[in-house]
Order: C-alpha cells, then structure tokens, then sequence
C-alpha cells in the first residue's frame, strides 16, 4: 500500500531553496512563448517576489518533497484605450506564471494554487484578479474567469481575463 504524499502550499520566501527552479520554469516559459528573456533576467525578477512587499510573489506547491508547481501575483498598469473597464493607472494584481510540472497536471494542483493565489489577493484586500492568456482560455473559464478584451500584447493575441476575489 503506497502513502499518500503530504501536498504543500506556501510563499517562495518561505522556501528558498525553490528559488533557482521557479526562476528557471519562468525563463522556459517566456522561451516557450517567444518573449524576449534571460534566466538572469528572470533571477533578478523573481528576486521582487521574496522581498516583504505584498507583491510581486509568487506561490509554490510541493509534493512530499517534490516542488510540482507555482503561480506568481504581480502588480500591471495595463495602458489600452479600450471601452471595456481594464485596471488603468492603478495597482491592479495579475496572475502570472502559472506552471504545473508535467507529469502532475490534470490532478487538481494548478486549481490549488489559483484559489492560493485568490486567497492571498483577497486576504490583502484585492477585489478581482486580472490575466493574459494565449492559451488555456477555456482552463480559466472553467474556472470563473471572464474574457473581458481581445487585444495583442507583445506581437501576441491574447484575451485578457478577470475573476472575482472573495476577501475573508
């Protein structure tokens, strides 16, 4: 009879030890994506996110001792002239970087770390979390999120998506 191993949700800071794998799933997707971008870059970047701000940071699940995931809240000013109410000028938080290793997706994890996420936003008083998506737009829509514009953003069609946060 095998053992059912321990799942954990925590900050990055918590757990340093992540920091370089997190920093290197971040450089692959943005290859992945064809965005211009350094492991350095990334580094230095997710450096913002184990200061003791509110946000950036970035949320990691683990497995036993095994980390499997992550999803990153970051602060956007998002500029479009668009009629539809985008966050403008304002401090609105995004959900980013949202990456389950291979051979742990479709087991409920990445839902883990999004209701992570939603919670951490909410317990600071955010409203709504917004994102861009190439892909999976269905994923979130499964999931409550709402398309709110089409747009290109860096050479890129993407639907920019928001969801509602219920703050405790």
């Amino acid at each position: 009879m095998s053992k059912k191993l321990e799942i954990h949700i925590k900050l990055l800071q918590n757990a340093p030890k992540h920091f370089a794998q997190v920093a290197s799933w971040h450089h692959q997707e943005c290859e992945r994506q064809g965005l211009q971008s350094t492991l350095a870059t990334r580094q230095q970047r997710l450096l913002l996110h184990v200061q003791n701000d509110v946000i950036p940071k970035t949320i990691i699940i683990t497995q036993g001792r095994h980390l499997i995931g992550c999803v990153s809240l970051v602060n956007y000013t998002y500029r479009v002239d668009t009629s539809v109410l985008i966050p403008r000028n304002s401090a609105a938080v995004w959900l980013s970087n949202l990456f389950v290793v291979e051979n742990k997706r479709k087991q409920g994890f990445g839902n883990l770390l999004i209701e992570a996420a939603k919670k951490y936003a909410g317990d600071f008083g955010a409203e709504e979390l917004w994102l861009s998506a190439v892909e999976y737009t269905d994923y979130y829509e499964k999931r409550d999120w709402e398309i709110m514009r089409r747009t290109r953003l860096g050479g890129r069609q993407v639907n920019v998506m928001r969801v509602a946060v219920s703050s405790n």
